[in-house]
């Protein structure tokens, strides 16, 4: 079970998708088949369920378009939602059709890891991505992982299992600045480093740097917003929803009605059939069944995608319990089970139907993942933030710059390239872009032409 990332996003010119290609990691192209539960627990007819979400596609378009033209005009606190009801209102739906929209935009938050209610309408053409299509990754990033650090783990020292707790500034501004960096074990000191904690640990002050951040990359810090994306694995013995398990007249009957291939993705919008705090979230689920899609990584899961409020719930349900326990089973199982019941061929108490294993994810309680997910672009509440309007894509350049005059940079998927932000890929590029920068400011680069008047490679000019 993959506990990290999912998804490659974007096959052009992404060094990620070249890279799994070389460490033999499995990608797979997921078809976008879908499968709608109304919140009564009634499927939506295939047609409806189509043109319900190829409407939704059309106004996230029409959305990006907006805000990558009209960024500077648009308010700070206009949400997606907003855009949509607008756009809603101008078509000639009745009331019933622009409600049922407006419950499937609500995927969305699988996207970005919180309630799209919460989604800057301003800020929505930084959500874009690299072109092409999206990979599921079929195994886990390990064999990728292996590869990127092969050159590391063959020729650096790798303390693990090491907190570092301050970074200090040693040495006069700019003048072979030395870089002092304290950790629960020992103290290392360095001529130049890569700070690479999530955005979470920014955010929450985990590291003390001493001076003090420059102002400009502690207001990027404070105006970033981090994501509560949390994923849930179910286990079966077989796959029910896609093969029926008739060992009765009953059953028989139940399957011959039920039987068909369950599609890739299944939504539940609204659930009315859960207790009362579930009944506003809407999940996302994935089946990772299929040979044609997954070969000999197929496998009898379900695979929920919760985000936002019901992220949280879930994880306040498991927190300090034992994922070996049975404790953490019943909790997990008793929250998802009105969910899977639904599916093809389900029948209550049948041993194919019930599960045998189950696995969280808690990153919003494991305090070395920041407490959350990756960056999103919120709106920003003007009654509780009265600040000066944030300019989000100057404080990822702010970040992204990080202090090189004090030897510190900064990189992840907060500091990557405007088109791959908050994902796997741009933490690879904002890695890479700044070994080039170090390397340039040391003259060992072969094109130093790339550089700017400071001799640090401009990372712009590198991608974009």
């Amino acid at each position: 079970m993959r506990r990290g990332p999912n998804w490659v996003h974007g096959t052009e010119n992404n060094p990620i998708v070249k890279i799994a290609k070389e460490a033999n990691s499995r990608l797979c192209l997921i078809d976008d088949t879908t499968r709608v539960y109304s919140p009564h627990g009634l499927p939506w007819s295939d047609e409806k369920a189509t043109a319900g979400f190829e409407e939704v596609w059309n106004i996230l378009l029409d959305a990006f378009k907006y805000s990558n033209e009209s960024c500077p005009s648009i308010t700070s606190g206009a949400s997606l939602k907003d855009f949509f009801k607008a756009k809603l209102a101008e078509q000639s739906l009745d009331p019933e059709s622009q409600d049922q929209i407006l419950l499937l935009a609500e995927m969305w938050g699988a996207f970005i890891g919180d309630s799209w209610g919460r989604q800057s309408l301003k800020w929505f053409w930084l959500e874009e991505c690299l072109d092409g299509e999206n990979l599921f990754v079929a195994e886990s990033h390990k064999s990728i992982l292996r590869h990127v650090a092969e050159n590391a783990l063959l020729h650096a020292d790798v303390h693990l299992s090491t907190s570092v707790t301050s970074i200090e500034s040693k040495g006069n501004k700019g003048e072979n600045p030395k870089v002092l960096v304290r950790t629960n074990k020992c103290n290392f000191e360095f001529d130049e480093i890569v700070v690479t904690v999530p955005l979470g640990c920014l955010k929450r002050d985990t590291i003390k740097f001493k001076p003090p951040v420059l102002p400009e990359i502690s207001r990027a810090i404070s105006h970033a917003s981090y994501s509560r994306l949390e994923k849930v694995y179910i286990s079966f013995p077989v796959a029910f929803w896609d093969h029926p398990t008739p060992t009765s007249k009953v059953m028989r009957a139940k399957s011959l009605i039920e039987a068909s291939m369950c599609p890739s993705f299944v939504h539940y919008l609204h659930p009315q059939y859960v207790p009362e705090e579930q009944k506003s979230w809407t999940l996302e689920l994935v089946t990772l069944s299929s040979p044609n899609l997954f070969g000999d990584r197929a496998q009898a899961s379900l695979l929920f995608h919760t985000y936002g409020p019901c992220a949280t719930h879930v994880t306040s349900l498991i927190d300090r319990v034992s994922p070996t326990s049975s404790e953490y089973f019943q909790a997990i199982n008793d929250f998802f089970c009105p969910y899977y019941s639904l599916l093809p061929n389900y029948i209550a108490g049948h041993p194919d139907c019930t599960p045998i294993a189950v696995l969280a994810t808690n990153w919003q309680n494991d305090d070395l993942a920041g407490n959350g997910s990756y960056m999103n672009f919120q709106i920003r509440n003007e009654v509780n933030e009265p600040t000066e309007e944030a300019m989000l894509d100057e404080d990822i350049r702010a970040m992204r710059k990080g202090m090189p005059e004090r030897g510190i940079w900064f990189a992840g998927e907060h500091t990557a390239p405007f088109v791959a932000v908050a994902t796997t890929t741009g933490a690879y590029w904002s890695g890479e872009s700044v070994g080039i920068r170090i390397l340039g400011a040391y003259g060992l680069l072969p094109e130093p032409s790339t550089a700017g008047p400071s001799g640090v490679i401009d990372i712009k000019a590198i991608r974009f």
